[in-house]
């Protein structure tokens, strides 16, 4: 709350520390909402030029990165719907490098091509989600937040919150059967 006081009063390096600890994870939230890299970017940046001016608005009474999300939130669906109907999108879009996805030593080639493979149907399904399901099941189960602050993240209901998510990992579940068997 140090951090946001001070860049409420003007402070550019408190609100520069914020970007830095919160870029990551808005980066992930509108890559998976997006599923492109270089949209994500853009939303990330936009995301983070509309929290500085908007920061007098915000009042504290949810966390920081509660309300940030939010924001983020708000801007990749004015995005998707700003681009509805261009469906162009890339998969995979992890900037690990091979190795570094294995995770260990003794994965073999056709092991690290099938996790990638996977994960590039993970991300295909998610893309394949309508927008309000892909929202909850970004937000909960890929940044693991918990059913209140997503309610206020995306401005539903609790209960709402809750039926997405279940109807989100059916149709997953239904969109992923080839790859678990």
């Amino acid at each position: 709350m140090e951090l946001v006081t001070r860049s409420k009063a003007g402070d550019v390096e408190a609100f520069a520390t914020l970007v830095r600890r919160y870029q990551d994870r808005l980066y992930n939230l509108a890559y998976r909402m997006l599923g492109n890299a270089d949209d994500a970017c853009d939303m990330v940046q936009e995301s983070f030029m509309a929290a500085f001016e908007g920061l007098g608005g915000f009042r504290g009474d949810a966390a920081f990165y509660t309300w940030l999300y939010r924001v983020a939130v708000n801007k990749c669906l004015a995005h998707r719907r700003a681009r509805a109907g261009k469906r162009e999108f890339a998969v995979g879009g992890s900037d690990a490098t091979p190795l570094e996805t294995a995770g260990s030593k003794a994965v073999t080639p056709d092991i690290m091509m099938e996790r990638l493979e996977t994960g590039e149907a993970v991300q295909r399904a998610i893309m394949g989600l309508p927008e309000d399901y892909r929202v909850v099941v970004v937000l909960k189960d890929v940044e693991g937040f918990e059913y209140e602050e997503i309610a206020e993240m995306a401005g539903i209901a609790l209960g709402t919150v809750k039926s997405r998510l279940h109807r989100a990992r059916l149709l997953l579940r239904e969109a992923l059967e080839p790859y678990v068997g």
